[in-house]
Protein backbone atom coordinates (compact mmCIF):
# COMPACT_ATOMS: atom_id res chain seq x y z
CA UNK A 1 0.00 0.00 0.00
CA UNK A 2 1.22 3.54 -0.50
CA UNK A 3 -0.77 6.80 0.35
CA UNK A 4 1.27 10.02 -0.59
CA UNK A 5 -1.35 13.25 0.22
CA UNK A 6 -0.71 15.97 -1.72
CA UNK A 7 -0.96 18.34 0.97
CA UNK A 8 -1.56 17.37 5.12
CA UNK A 9 -5.46 17.57 4.79
CA UNK A 10 -6.25 14.75 1.43
CA UNK A 11 -9.26 14.37 -0.13
CA UNK A 12 -8.92 10.87 -0.96
CA UNK A 13 -8.89 7.23 1.11
CA UNK A 14 -8.55 3.93 0.39
CA UNK A 15 -10.32 1.19 2.95
CA UNK A 16 -10.43 -2.28 3.83
CA UNK A 17 -13.60 -3.31 5.58
CA UNK A 18 -14.30 -6.65 6.65
CA UNK A 19 -17.71 -8.47 6.39
CA UNK A 20 -19.43 -11.19 7.12
CA UNK A 21 -18.88 -15.04 5.75
CA UNK A 22 -14.77 -14.34 4.64
CA UNK A 23 -15.69 -11.11 2.68
CA UNK A 24 -13.43 -8.65 2.63
CA UNK A 25 -14.54 -4.85 0.93
CA UNK A 26 -11.85 -2.85 -0.81
CA UNK A 27 -12.98 0.64 -1.48
CA UNK A 28 -10.68 3.70 -3.02
CA UNK A 29 -12.26 6.88 -3.13
CA UNK A 30 -11.16 10.54 -4.37
CA UNK A 31 -12.90 13.86 -3.60
CA UNK A 32 -12.67 16.96 -5.69
CA UNK A 33 -10.99 19.57 -4.08
CA UNK A 34 -8.25 19.87 -1.69
CA UNK A 35 -8.16 21.27 1.92
CA UNK A 36 -10.26 21.29 5.06
CA UNK A 37 -13.63 20.63 3.15
CA UNK A 38 -12.57 18.44 0.91
CA UNK A 39 -11.23 16.15 3.90
CA UNK A 40 -14.54 16.64 5.96
CA UNK A 41 -16.32 15.46 2.80
CA UNK A 42 -14.42 12.32 2.65
CA UNK A 43 -14.54 11.30 5.76
CA UNK A 44 -18.30 11.48 5.62
CA UNK A 45 -18.35 9.34 2.60
CA UNK A 46 -16.41 6.97 4.32
CA UNK A 47 -18.59 7.07 7.57
CA UNK A 48 -21.60 6.77 4.83
CA UNK A 49 -20.05 3.52 3.15
CA UNK A 50 -19.29 1.62 6.04
CA UNK A 51 -22.72 1.92 7.33
CA UNK A 52 -24.40 1.14 4.61
CA UNK A 53 -21.94 -1.84 3.87
CA UNK A 54 -22.95 -3.10 6.87
CA UNK A 55 -26.76 -4.18 6.12
CA UNK A 56 -26.94 -3.58 2.70
CA UNK A 57 -25.79 -6.57 0.43
CA UNK A 58 -26.18 -5.68 -3.53
CA UNK A 59 -23.12 -3.33 -4.46
CA UNK A 60 -24.88 -1.19 -6.48
CA UNK A 61 -27.28 -0.56 -3.48
CA UNK A 62 -24.55 0.39 -1.36
CA UNK A 63 -23.22 3.09 -3.56
CA UNK A 64 -26.32 4.44 -4.80
CA UNK A 65 -27.05 5.02 -0.64
CA UNK A 66 -24.02 6.64 -0.62
CA UNK A 67 -24.20 9.04 -3.72
CA UNK A 68 -28.18 10.11 -1.90
CA UNK A 69 -26.62 10.85 1.07
CA UNK A 70 -23.69 13.26 -0.86
CA UNK A 71 -26.47 14.51 -2.71
CA UNK A 72 -28.68 15.43 0.13
CA UNK A 73 -25.97 16.97 2.52
CA UNK A 74 -23.42 18.74 0.06
CA UNK A 75 -23.53 21.26 -2.47
CA UNK A 76 -23.78 20.70 -6.30
CA UNK A 77 -19.79 21.38 -6.41
CA UNK A 78 -19.09 18.35 -4.02
CA UNK A 79 -18.46 15.78 -6.10
CA UNK A 80 -16.42 11.87 -5.78
CA UNK A 81 -15.16 8.85 -8.18
CA UNK A 82 -15.28 5.60 -6.09
CA UNK A 83 -14.19 1.99 -6.91
CA UNK A 84 -15.63 -0.54 -4.63
CA UNK A 85 -15.40 -3.93 -4.37
CA UNK A 86 -16.06 -7.40 -2.44
CA UNK A 87 -13.74 -10.09 -2.64
CA UNK A 88 -14.96 -13.16 -1.13
CA UNK A 89 -12.14 -14.77 0.23
CA UNK A 90 -13.03 -18.59 0.04
CA UNK A 91 -14.13 -18.46 -3.44
CA UNK A 92 -11.76 -16.06 -5.09
CA UNK A 93 -14.67 -13.91 -6.86
CA UNK A 94 -14.40 -10.66 -6.90
CA UNK A 95 -17.81 -8.71 -7.46
CA UNK A 96 -17.08 -4.45 -7.79
CA UNK A 97 -18.82 -1.35 -9.11
CA UNK A 98 -17.00 1.61 -10.27
CA UNK A 99 -18.49 5.53 -9.99
CA UNK A 100 -16.49 7.29 -11.95
CA UNK A 101 -12.98 6.22 -10.77
CA UNK A 102 -9.81 4.80 -12.53
CA UNK A 103 -10.50 1.12 -13.51
CA UNK A 104 -8.51 -1.25 -11.19
CA UNK A 105 -5.89 -3.35 -13.25
CA UNK A 106 -5.78 -7.13 -13.28
CA UNK A 107 -2.73 -8.91 -13.99
CA UNK A 108 -3.32 -12.39 -15.09
CA UNK A 109 -1.07 -14.98 -17.01
CA UNK A 110 0.97 -11.95 -17.49
CA UNK A 111 -1.16 -10.04 -19.54
CA UNK A 112 -3.36 -6.57 -17.68
CA UNK A 113 -7.04 -5.84 -17.92
CA UNK A 114 -9.34 -2.81 -16.57
CA UNK A 115 -11.77 -3.26 -14.59
CA UNK A 116 -14.85 -1.07 -15.05
CA UNK A 117 -18.31 -0.68 -15.25
CA UNK A 118 -20.95 1.57 -16.31
CA UNK A 119 -21.62 3.86 -13.71
CA UNK A 120 -20.95 8.28 -13.12
CA UNK A 121 -19.19 9.80 -10.36
CA UNK A 122 -21.05 10.08 -6.79
CA UNK A 123 -22.86 13.35 -5.14
CA UNK A 124 -24.31 14.65 -8.75
CA UNK A 125 -27.60 13.02 -8.90
CA UNK A 126 -29.79 11.10 -6.63
CA UNK A 127 -31.04 9.18 -9.26
CA UNK A 128 -28.04 7.59 -10.70
CA UNK A 129 -27.26 4.01 -11.23
CA UNK A 130 -24.40 1.49 -11.56
CA UNK A 131 -23.92 -1.84 -12.72
CA UNK A 132 -21.69 -4.53 -10.65
CA UNK A 133 -19.31 -7.28 -12.51
CA UNK A 134 -17.59 -10.02 -11.28
CA UNK A 135 -14.49 -11.84 -11.81
CA UNK A 136 -12.46 -14.56 -10.72
CA UNK A 137 -9.27 -13.95 -9.16
CA UNK A 138 -6.78 -16.64 -8.67
CA UNK A 139 -3.78 -17.46 -6.44
CA UNK A 140 -0.93 -15.48 -8.32
CA UNK A 141 -2.88 -13.04 -9.98
CA UNK A 142 -2.43 -8.96 -9.33
CA UNK A 143 -5.50 -7.19 -8.94
CA UNK A 144 -4.07 -3.48 -8.23
CA UNK A 145 -6.06 0.08 -7.17
CA UNK A 146 -5.15 2.99 -7.81
CA UNK A 147 -6.16 7.38 -8.28
CA UNK A 148 -5.43 9.74 -10.48
CA UNK A 149 -2.24 10.66 -8.92
CA UNK A 150 -0.68 8.58 -10.60
CA UNK A 151 -1.77 8.48 -14.12
CA UNK A 152 -1.82 12.64 -14.02
CA UNK A 153 1.54 13.20 -12.29
CA UNK A 154 3.43 15.15 -14.98
CA UNK A 155 6.85 15.83 -15.61
CA UNK A 156 8.58 18.94 -16.68
CA UNK A 157 7.12 18.84 -20.39
CA UNK A 158 3.67 18.92 -19.21
CA UNK A 159 2.99 15.02 -19.86
CA UNK A 160 1.22 12.92 -17.46
CA UNK A 161 2.52 9.45 -16.59
CA UNK A 162 -0.73 7.81 -18.23
CA UNK A 163 -2.29 4.50 -18.37
CA UNK A 164 0.25 2.70 -20.85
CA UNK A 165 3.44 3.65 -18.05
CA UNK A 166 1.24 2.41 -15.16
CA UNK A 167 0.64 -0.87 -16.71
CA UNK A 168 4.11 -1.46 -17.95
CA UNK A 169 5.68 -1.06 -14.67
CA UNK A 170 3.14 -3.10 -13.45
CA UNK A 171 3.92 -5.68 -15.36
CA UNK A 172 7.48 -5.72 -15.45
CA UNK A 173 7.47 -5.97 -11.43
CA UNK A 174 4.81 -8.99 -11.78
CA UNK A 175 7.00 -10.77 -14.10
CA UNK A 176 9.72 -10.70 -11.37
CA UNK A 177 7.47 -12.24 -9.56
CA UNK A 178 7.57 -9.38 -6.80
CA UNK A 179 5.43 -9.44 -3.73
CA UNK A 180 2.58 -6.66 -3.31
CA UNK A 181 4.81 -4.20 -1.29
CA UNK A 182 7.44 -4.40 -3.72
CA UNK A 183 5.12 -4.06 -6.82
CA UNK A 184 3.63 -0.62 -5.38
CA UNK A 185 7.69 0.34 -4.75
CA UNK A 186 8.40 -0.02 -8.50
CA UNK A 187 5.36 1.64 -9.91
CA UNK A 188 6.03 4.53 -7.74
CA UNK A 189 9.54 4.18 -8.64
CA UNK A 190 8.75 4.60 -12.12
CA UNK A 191 7.00 7.26 -11.70
CA UNK A 192 8.95 9.64 -10.19
CA UNK A 193 11.38 8.80 -12.33
CA UNK A 194 9.14 9.71 -14.98
CA UNK A 195 8.24 13.29 -12.68
CA UNK A 196 11.63 13.93 -11.56
CA UNK A 197 11.02 16.76 -9.20
CA UNK A 198 8.04 18.31 -10.87
CA UNK A 199 5.27 19.27 -7.68
CA UNK A 200 2.72 17.32 -7.31
CA UNK A 201 -0.94 18.54 -7.60
CA UNK A 202 -3.04 15.24 -6.15
CA UNK A 203 -3.07 12.88 -3.15
CA UNK A 204 -1.69 9.66 -4.76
Amino acid sequence: MAFLPCLELSGGFFDYIPLDEGNLEIVVCDVVGMGVRTSLLMASIRASLRAHASYVYELCDVIAHVNRDLCIETATSDFATLFYGVMDTKSGMFTYVNAGHMPALLVCDGKCSELDTSGGIIGLDEDSKWEHRSVKIDRGDTLMFYSDGLSDAMNFHDESFGRPRIVKGLLNAVNEHEDADTITAHVLWEMRRFAGLQKRFDDL
